[in-house]
């Protein structure tokens, strides 16, 4: 008898950093921005479709949390209003 083996299905948010543009994949964000050292509470869920922009502007060496893409990314979240209208805001889990 054969079994199938069902894998468990994570969901990363990007948690991006409104004063830097850094991004933080995965769960909760650190303490602090490790970029710009602004507190947790800075980190917002941006939009996946605005960071999929950012992503296909890089050049093939490029780092998705280089200075180009934080700036891009920040004006992004800005013409779209993300920062005013956000869904999760980084915060201690209870």
């Amino acid at each position: 008898m054969k079994t199938s083996r069902i894998e468990p299905f994570n969901m990363a948010l990007l948690w991006t950093c409104t004063s830097c543009g850094f991004v933080w994949q995965g769960g909760q964000p650190h303490m602090e921005c490790p970029s710009c050292e602004a507190y947790k509470t800075a980190f917002i869920d941006i939009p996946q479709h605005l960071e999929a922009k950012v992503r296909e502007g890089l050049k093939k060496d490029q780092a998705f949390n280089c200075t180009e893409a934080r700036q891009q990314r920040l004006e992004l979240m800005t013409q779209e209003g993300v920062d005013k209208r956000f869904r999760v805001k980084g915060r201690f889990l209870p």
